[in-house]
């Protein structure tokens, strides 16, 4: 959900799961490289084809790479939840960290500022403060990234995307989970009736 979550707080949980996310991290992309292959071999010999194996292992080796990536942005933002300027396409490739000067950089007004006046819209910058005990006992074990606070998700007047340009793509790793049509559904509709993108489709197969 491009429109409706582009600054979710996603490092709103960091402290309580980092150890797992960590983890995860580490075993994700071969998972990713093999469940790849796995379906690639799959849908191609069902199809009565000889799966190319030089594409499943180009893919792998993309997934793989994705351990191997830019160490030093992803320790920034490990240490710093409210550093999204490497994740925002006005500022991906400066190099530079902090918070996105959304006011400045997003140029088109939220289609909900017109259908819905009396919703309160977020300040691109308001902040949940991560440590907010004062004279700390464990201040020293507590998780960095948090110092800073996290960046509220919610919506904001302004936003990068011009919907009625939009085509979005809703995707999932494949199996069950409890909600996930509630989620994809409810994505759906705010793309297409409060935000207007004209263009939802859904991946079949996940990644």
């Amino acid at each position: 959900a491009v429109l409706a979550l582009p600054r979710c707080g996603c490092a709103g949980g960091l402290s309580q799961s980092r150890a797992s996310g960590r983890a995860l991290l580490r075993v994700l992309p071969d998972t990713m490289a093999s469940r790849f292959g796995a379906f690639g071999a799959r849908v191609w010999a069902r199809h009565g084809l000889r799966a190319p194996a030089g594409a499943i292992a180009a893919a792998g080796s993309a997934c793989a790479a994705v351990a191997l990536g830019d160490r030093s942005v992803r320790a920034e933002a490990t240490h710093d939840a409210s550093n999204l300027r490497p994740h925002h396409l006005a500022s991906w490739r400066d190099g530079t960290s902090g918070i996105v000067a959304e006011r400045r950089v997003n140029k088109v007004t939220n289609p909900m500022v017109k259908g819905l006046p009396s919703m309160n819209f977020l300040n691109p910058d308001e902040l949940v403060k991560g440590h907010i005990i004062m004279n700390d006992s464990k201040a020293a074990s507590r998780d960095p990234a948090l110092k800073k606070g996290c960046v509220r998700g919610n919506a904001c007047r302004d936003i990068w995307w011009e919907p009625k340009e939009v085509k979005a793509a809703v995707v999932t790793c494949g199996g069950l989970c409890p909600g996930l049509n509630s989620i994809i559904r409810e994505v759906t509709n705010c793309l297409t009736h409060q935000y207007g993108v004209k263009s939802v489709i859904g991946i079949q197969g996940g990644y």
